[in-house]
């Protein structure tokens, strides 16, 4: 009966020997054809030896044997196939925009951007625009670019390290928050500004949050619209996301096998092994298909009142890796809440009605910055200046020119919707 016992368990033992070979030879070499070769040999030989172990005395030893081996060798290259060599979801390179230019900034990173110039004397605090994700760059045409300029300055919209048409690390592990703050400070520098304006939206409100607290003289004024959480552990998965946004996300994240298992090595062997594992190559496309998969808008049932063409804010140019290694980091960085607290700069938050980030994560903004004023927009899910364009302009306009906002700000504890 013990060996009958044996026999069974050597399916899953085996298939968990490959695997943990698998793991340690990529954490090894960062080499995946390697990596599972070894794994098969692991695979192959820890379940052919505990199967000829329990058929002792059988007859057909060695046919038991083999026949063993060779489901177990099955099941697993089945889904180990599948998942590391099967062909990857369709990748929309971004589009090379009229006059990108780049920065080889001192930090190592190859950064593209664009540049909008005031039609006369620039203001002396140029505009950056800081786009979500991470590694989930914006249209080529940035929504308020050409009406800042307008206004007096000059923007530049760049790419994050890692997305669009910047460079990108051979090292996933160099995807950090702190590796993104040290760009923007480094772009600031480049630029001869001794302040910047700073208009982010989603993951662009939580790296301008994370600036702030770093570099808190160097920012005139700010703009987060949509942002997502100052500090990661703060707020449990659960916590981020409002209900409509769970019931949009969860199925969407749990049909891609792949991203499941990105996640799964990154935790177990952290970003440089799991990048060799699924490289770009195989995880940008993922990245793109659950992103486009996204409903922006959970529990709106109004159409957004952008007349524009949807399909030209589809994602392109992302990077999974500069996404998947970034958050992964920003669970584990010091709380940058308490530096906040003595951040004066002005900054206007903006929160849409049917944003899926949860209201509590927005609210904390509010009740952090000292110089922080809320405007909920109505009818407006996550990207405000997709939905409500008007209304964005004309409460980004105001604040950075000393207006009166078109709303009074908002100070209750719950949401007004």
């Amino acid at each position: 009966m013990a060996r009958w016992l044996v026999l069974v368990m050597a399916v899953p033992l085996g298939a968990v020997a490959g695997i943990v070979t698998l793991l340690v030879t990529v954490a090894v070499t960062e080499h995946r054809i390697l990596a599972t070769v070894a794994g098969a040999l692991a695979l192959v030989l820890g379940t052919g030896a505990l199967a000829w172990w329990a058929a002792r005395g059988v007859r057909w030893r060695a046919g038991f044997a083999i026949g063993v081996t060779g489901l177990t060798f099955g099941l697993v290259a089945a889904a180990v196939g599948t998942l590391l060599y099967a062909p990857a979801p369709p990748y929309t390179a971004y589009p090379v925009p009229p006059g990108v230019q780049y920065w080889d900034l001192p930090t190592g990173s190859r950064i593209a951007y664009t540049k909008t110039e005031a039609p006369a004397t620039a203001r002396p605090t140029p505009v950056i625009l800081v786009h979500g994700g991470p590694g989930a760059p914006d249209a080529p045409e940035p929504e308020p670019a050409a009406s800042l300029a307008w206004a007096g300055f000059d923007v530049y919209a760049y790419h994050q390290l890692g997305a669009g048409l910047s460079g990108r690390l051979a090292d996933a592990s160099g995807y950090t928050v702190a590796r993104h703050v040290e760009d923007l400070e480094a772009i600031r520098v480049t630029l001869g500004a001794e302040r910047v304006v700073l208009i982010g939206a989603s993951w662009g409100g939580q790296l301008i949050a994370n600036y702030l607290a770093a570099h808190p003289t160097r920012v005139a004024k700010a703009v987060v619209s949509s942002p997502s959480g100052i500090w990661a552990p703060a707020f449990t998965d659960d916590e981020r996301l409002t209900e409509a946004g769970r019931r949009d996300q969860e199925p969407i994240a749990a049909s891609q096998p792949r991203l499941l298992l990105a996640y799964a090595v990154l935790q177990l062997v952290g970003p440089r092994e799991a990048r060799a594992l699924l490289p770009d190559s195989t995880m940008d496309g993922v990245y793109e298909s659950i992103v486009a998969g996204i409903d922006l808008r959970p529990g709106c049932a109004t159409p957004a009142s952008s007349t524009s063409d949807p399909v030209s804010h589809g994602p392109t140019g992302l990077g999974f890796w500069a996404n998947a290694a970034t958050v992964y980091d920003s669970q584990r960085i010091p709380d940058p809440r308490p530096r906040l607290r003595n951040v004066t700069a002005p900054v206007l938050v903006l929160r849409g009605e049917c944003d899926y980030i949860a209201w509590a994560v927005t609210r904390e903004y509010r009740d952090l910055l000292p110089g922080a004023v809320l405007l909920p927009i109505d009818g407006a899910g996550h990207n405000i200046a997709l939905d409500q364009p008007q209304r964005y302009l004309q409460a980004l306009l105001a604040f950075l020119l000393d207006k009166p906002l078109p709303s009074a700000p908002y100070t209750g504890a719950e949401p007004p919707w």
